[in-house]
C-alpha cells in the first residue's frame, strides 16, 4: 500500500527486530535470568514433562516475559529452602532433576529462580530473593474475583496456571499483603494463614520522666 512507508519508516522486517526483547539474544541478562538461560532446558521433551502432565501442570502460560516457560534443570539443595545449580558448583551427590522457574517482583522484574521437586513436593529458591512466588499477581487485573487467591502449595499453584500467590516468608510478605483481600479454597488453610501474616503490634515506650511523673 501507498501509504505503507509512513506508517512504518523503518519496513516491518526492521520493525520486527527492533521489537524484539534483547534478552532473547543474551543481552542485558541480570543473574538469574542468566542462570536460567545456561542451566536449564525446556521442559517438553524431557521425561519429568509426562508427569507433569498426568499432575494437572500444563504450563499453558504465555505471558510474553523472558524465560517465563517451565523448565528442568539438575539442582544441589544448599540448604533450608535453598539450591545451586549442578553445573555450577559440579557436584554429582544429591543432584535431581527439578522443574525450574523465573521468580517476579510485582513489577514484573526477574528476582530470584524457584525448583521445585515432584517426588518430594519441596521447594527451593536459588538467590532467597523472593518471600512468595507469584508477586507479578498482585497487581495483574482479577477476573474471577477481587481477591488474590493464596495457595497452600507449589503444585496447587503451577495447576492454577501460576495465578495468584504462594507465601515463602510471612514475615515479609504480610507487609506486602497487609491491604490485600486475600482469597483461599480450605477454611483450616486459611485460619493457618491469617496466623502467619498477623501484623505484629507497635512496639511502645513510657517516658522516663512521665513514668515517674505518673506514679
Amino acid at each position: 500500500m501507498l501509504g505503507s512507508s509512513l506508517d512504518t519508516p523503518n519496513g516491518p522486517d526492521e520493525q520486527d527486530e527492533a521489537s524484539i526483547d534483547p534478552r532473547w539474544l543474551g543481552i542485558g541478562l541480570n543473574a538469574c535470568e542468566r542462570a536460567l538461560n545456561e542451566f536449564a532446558y525446556l521442559t517438553v521433551g524431557h521425561p519429568l514433562w509426562p508427569a507433569l502432565r498426568r499432575l494437572g501442570i500444563r504450563d499453558d502460560r504465555a505471558s510474553g516475559r523472558f524465560l517465563d516457560a517451565l523448565q528442568i534443570a539438575d539442582v544441589n539443595p544448599s540448604g533450608p529452602g535453598r539450591f545451586d545449580f549442578a553445573a555450577e558448583t559440579g557436584l554429582k551427590r544429591s543432584t535431581f532433576a527439578a522443574v525450574v522457574f523465573p521468580v517476579f517482583d510485582d513489577q514484573g522484574e526477574t528476582i530470584d529462580v524457584a525448583a521445585w521437586d515432584l517426588d518430594s513436593g519441596a521447594l527451593a529458591l536459588w538467590r532467597g530473593a523472593a518471600c512468595m512466588l507469584g508477586e507479578e499477581n498482585i497487581c495483574a487485573p482479577r477476573i474471577e474475583h477481587d481477591g488474590l487467591t493464596v495457595h497452600p502449595d507449589a503444585l496447587a499453584w503451577l495447576r492454577a496456571g501460576r495465578t495468584g500467590v504462594i507465601i515463602l516468608d510471612p514475615a515479609r510478605a504480610r507487609w506486602r499483603l497487609a491491604e490485600e483481600r486475600l482469597v483461599v479454597d480450605d477454611l483450616a488453610f486459611g485460619r493457618r494463614l491469617r496466623d502467619a501474616l498477623r501484623l505484629p503490634p507497635p512496639q511502645v515506650f513510657v517516658m522516663a520522666n512521665d513514668a515517674r511523673r505518673a506514679a
